[in-house]
C-alpha cells in the first residue's frame, strides 16, 4: 500500500509537469538545432535542463530506465557542445541577444551538478570528457566560485580523471568548508565522505560514506531554499530519487569500489556493475 501511495502521490505531483517537458523539447531542439543559433549555444541551456527533467521524472513515474540513463546523456552532450563553443570563441566577439548562453559563470565550477548527471547516465566516456573541461579559469572562479563550490568542483573532477595527486590536494578543503559554520553546508560532508573512501580505495568506509550521504540528502530535500544556501532539492524530483547519489555509486564501481547501497532513494537498477579493472589510481 505504501509503495502506491507513493506513487500515486508522484503522479498527482509531477505528470502534468513530464507531459508537458516532453511537449516542450521538440521545438527547443529544432530551435536549437538552427545552425546560427547552435554555432553560439542558443537555447542550449534550456534544453539541458528539459532533458534533466524528463530523465528524472520518466524514472519515478514510469520506471523508465531507458528514458532516464539517454536523457541524462543528452543533457551531458549539450553540455559538452557548449564547452566546446566557449573554449572556440574569439575575445572581441560579441554577447548573444538577450539571455547569453556563454555567459561566464555558466563555466565556473558550478558545472560540477552537470558532471554528477553525467555520472548518473552511466556514460563514463562523457563524464571524463566534462571533467577535462572543469577548471583551470581562474578569472572565473575567483569571480563567481566560493570556496565551497571550487573544492567540491575539483574534488569531483579529479576523482573523474582518476587523479589522485590533486584529488588528495582538493579532499582536505572539501572537509574544512563542509565542517565551517559559516557555509552552512555540512550536510554535504557525505560528498567527501565518499570521495575520501574511493581515494582510499576502502569498501568499508564507501559503504558506511553512502548512508551518511542518503541521510544528509533526506534533511536537504526538506530545507526551503529560502533557509537555506545551495539547495536544488527542495520541492524538486530529487527528494525522491537521489540522482548524484547514483552518480557517485557509478564513479565508485568504475574504478572497482564495489559498494552495496540499500536505499530506494539510488535504485540498484541504475547503478553499474563494479569495473573491476580500473582499481589502480593514477599517482
Amino acid at each position: 500500500m505504501a509503495i502506491t501511495n507513493t506513487k500515486e502521490r508522484l503522479i498527482k505531483r509531477w505528470s502534468e509537469i513530464l507531459e508537458e517537458t516532453k511537449e516542450d523539447i521538440p521545438s527547443l531542439a529544432e530551435k536549437y538545432g538552427v545552425e546560427h543559433f547552435r554555432s553560439v549555444g542558443y537555447y542550449a541551456n534550456g534544453l539541458k535542463d528539459q532533458y534533466a527533467r524528463v530523465a528524472r521524472l520518466d524514472y519515478l513515474l514510469n520506471n523508465d530506465i531507458a528514458s532516464f540513463k539517454k536523457n541524462l546523456e543528452l543533457e551531458a552532450e549539450c553540455q559538452i557542445e557548449l564547452f566546446e563553443i566557449f573554449e572556440n570563441r574569439k575575445p572581441n566577439d560579441p554577447p548573444n541577444p538577450g539571455l547569453d548562453p556563454m555567459a561566464p559563470s555558466y563555466f565556473s565550477m558550478f558545472i560540477f551538478c552537470k558532471l554528477l548527471d553525467a555520472l548518473a547516465s552511466a556514460n563514463m566516456e562523457n563524464a571524463i570528457c566534462i571533467a577535462s573541461y572543469m577548471g583551470g579559469r581562474s578569472e572565473i572562479e575567483n569571480k563567481y566560485d566560493d570556496e565551497f563550490i571550487l573544492s567540491i568542483g575539483y574534488s569531483l573532477k579529479y576523482a573523474v580523471e582518476n587523479n589522485k595527486v590533486q584529488l588528495q590536494t582538493w579532499l582536505p578543503r572539501l572537509k574544512a568548508v563542509c565542517e565551517d559554520l559559516k557555509y552552512n553546508i555540512s550536510e554535504f560532508i557525505g560528498y567527501y565522505l565518499v570521495l575520501a573512501a574511493l581515494l582510499e580505495n576502502n569498501l568499508e568506509k564507501a559503504n558506511w560514506a553512502f548512508t551518511v550521504l542518503i541521510v544528509n540528502h533526506k534533511k536537504r530535500c526538506k530545507m526551503d531554499k529560502e533557509d537555506y544556501p545551495f539547495s536544488d532539492f527542495y520541492d524538486s524530483p530529487d527528494a525522491d530519487l537521489f540522482v548524484w547519489g547514483i552518480g557517485l555509486a557509478n564513479l565508485c564501481k568504475y574504478y572497482g569500489l564495489d559498494v552495496t547501497i540499500d536505499d530506494p532513494l539510488i535504485p540498484a537498477e541504475l547503478i553499474i556493475p563494479v569495473v573491476e579493472k580500473s582499481n589502480e589510481r593514477t599517482t
